[in-house]
């Protein structure tokens, strides 16, 4: 009887702390709200305001002064990035003199502390790019000079220059352009002669179609103009993306960097998409724009995502990719709620401009040879209050035209813009969008998938070939491998903390292990470290599965650093940063860029997410 009494006891304790939207931790491992206050009474060193401004969470950069003047001063300070590699110099891009800093006497003078003499780098290619500058350049450094793993002197062509020119080009990364490619998209010389004939076709059988007629492949292919280039020839060569029970990750925005990606397809991830990159700035040559378009080798179904709101631009950039780009599919984001996207027509504001979708995806198909065309999108931009079916939503609507239209795959997020992440993801909603499909277009869900049971459970009951994850995967990336191996893995903290070792690695080798490439590493790590707290270890939770609107009370961990990962102070983040990256530079503060991440006072409950910026996603 007292068996039965505890087990009713644990069973109503449950219940209690799910319908409070609450993780239900064991009591065992929570911390008792005396403590909790006793604990926010002593991290707070000041007498609170009457009325605090609310923290944005936005890293912008005038928040972070301190920070940007610092990396400025490190990089004044750093060595030719030519002289730190091949140990000489004869001027850069062909000029008779550099204008780099080249004084050995004072760079020595004033480097920064080695981290370590272990560089990840150098371990992983057998020399390091960065060289002299390298914050772990002890190991590679003999003599003063840069050596490789043979403990050769590196020069101006040597075999090492050969294959790596510079500290840009990375082995094992693809789509990196060279500077002909970048100075004729910069120039206005590259040729888009296709991609303006077919945006004007398209044109001139838009103006000429009569309003009522039907949205209908053949009437679209039966005119001459728009014939000359969608045709049986070209859908004959496109290729097709099969994505169907493949794990899949979703465009993330700042944290779905190339690292990252990385880290999730060891982790058993089968396709990967880039961040959104805005067509206009591919179509412009801007080189922070082209470099989200890389893609690592490991990466074996690799999809670029690109936003804008014209049909043109759209079409050029697409046409720039199918010539250029080493990818599998090319997707278009019609579904990112920001603001900023929305004024360019872009993003989800698509939804609500039917005609314009349909020039964007017939136009971006017909000038796509080798790529399979994707579009991921929300339930709609905004709920439409005239039409009370399906709450307003209106996606249900599009799924067969964006069919006939030209697209290969459809990702539904089954959430509005609107809602951004204030509500759960309609699963049912899905399920009726994927049942409007006229042919066996792949189709994708999206939305608050946490564990392969969840998984599962949608590609049986809701219609869907595969789900993408997001938010999941930032918070525990090794929901792949439970995804692929159908368990729960109640992963330990010094096997958390081996997975930031190996991003970190990523990081170095994509960034570079200068002083730059560390810190900047270290940015992308504490963005990623913002998300990953939420995670609560099954071992500590009275049910295995967890749900993703779950908040937890405070709660120690097993051992001292699951706690301090479990932490929602960005001091502790840091210092976990500094366990793999060293000491952070005087003045260094970290608000992450995500608003539900802000920094909460130790012993207060994570906040839920409000808004689409809150969680990287890109649409």
């Amino acid at each position: 009887m007292a068996a039965e009494g505890e087990e009713e006891a644990r069973r109503l304790r449950i219940d209690a702390a799910v319908a409070r939207c609450e993780a239900p931790i064991h009591p065992d491992f929570l911390i008792p709200k005396t403590q909790e206050a006793t604990a926010t009474a002593e991290g707070t060193s000041e007498p609170p305001a009457k009325k605090q401004k609310k923290d944005r969470g936005m890293n912008k950069s005038k928040e972070r002064r301190e920070n940007v003047a610092a990396m400025k001063k490190v990089s004044a300070q750093q060595l030719c990035p030519r002289l730190a590699y091949l140990n000489e110099c004869d001027g850069t891009m062909g000029e008779p003199r550099c204008s780099q800093n080249h004084d050995l006497d004072a760079f020595n003078a004033c480097k920064l502390p080695e981290i370590s003499s272990d560089c990840p780098v150098f371990k992983a290619l057998g020399m390091c790019p960065a060289g002299l500058n390298c914050r772990f350049a002890s190991g590679h450094i003999v003599d003063g000079k840069n050596v490789d793993k043979d403990g050769k002197a590196l020069s101006k062509g040597c075999e090492w220059h050969q294959k790596i020119p510079h500290i840009g080009i990375v082995p094992g990364e693809l789509n990196i352009f060279n500077e002909e490619i970048r100075n004729s998209l910069r120039k206005k010389n590259y040729d888009f002669s296709r991609a303006v004939d077919m945006a004007k076709a398209w044109h001139r059988w838009h103006s000429q179609r009569p309003k009522d007629a039907a949205d209908t492949d053949e009437a679209y292919t039966a005119s001459t103009d728009a014939a000359r280039f969608v045709g049986p020839v070209v859908e004959a060569e496109r290729k097709r993306v099969d994505l169907a029970g493949k794990s899949y990750l979703a465009p993330l925005t700042t944290v779905g960097n190339l690292p990252f990606r990385r880290l999730c397809v060891n982790l058993g991830c089968d396709v990967t998409v880039g961040e959104m990159a805005l067509a206009y700035s591919v179509v412009d040559g801007y080189q922070s724009e082209l470099a989200l378009l890389r893609r690592h080798e490991s990466e074996k179904c690799f999809g670029v995502q690109v936003a804008g709101g014209d049909v043109e631009m759209m079409t050029k950039c697409a046409q720039f990719i199918d010539e250029n780009v080493d990818c599998d599919f090319v997707d278009i984001n019609c579904g990112c709620p920001l603001d900023e996207v929305h004024r360019r027509g872009a993003g989800s504001r698509l939804m609500a401009k039917a005609a314009h979708l349909e020039g964007i995806v017939r136009c971006m198909s017909g000038v796509l040879k080798t790529k399979a065309l994707t579009l991921k999108m929300r339930t709609a931009h905004m709920e439409d209050n005239k039409n009370k079916d399906f709450n307003g939503r209106y996606a249900h609507n599009l799924v067969p035209k964006l069919e006939s239209w030209g697209v290969s795959a459809l990702v539904l997020h089954g959430r509005t813009a609107r809602q951004r992440y204030t509500k759960l993801a309609d699963w049912d909603y899905i399920r009726e969008c994927g049942g409007r499909r006229k042919n066996p277009t792949p189709f994708i869900g999206c939305g608050d998938a946490m564990n392969w049971e969840e998984v599962e459970q949608h590609c049986q009951t809701h219609g869907v070939d595969s789900v993408m994850v997001g938010r999941g995967a930032l918070i525990k990336p090794w929901l792949f491998t439970e995804i692929k191996e159908r368990r729960h893995w109640d992963i330990s903290a010094s096997e958390r903390l081996d997975l930031v070792r190996n991003f970190t690695n990523y990081g170095l080798e994509h960034w570079g292990s200068d002083a730059r490439g560390v810190e900047t590493t270290r940015r992308f790590l504490l963005e990623w470290l913002s998300f990953t707290c939420r995670y609560v270890p099954i071992g500590l939770l009275e049910v295995q599965q967890a749900k993703i609107n779950w908040r937890p009370r405070p709660y120690v961990g097993r051992s001292d650093l699951e706690t301090k990962m479990a932490s929602t102070n960005s001091k502790d983040w840091v210092e976990i940063t500094e366990m793999m990256l060293g000491k952070v530079p005087d003045g260094f503060s970290f608000v992450p860029k995500h608003k539900s991440n802000a920094y909460q006072p130790e012993g207060g409950a994570p906040t839920d997410t409000a808004k689409a910026e809150d969680d990287g996603a890109a649409g």
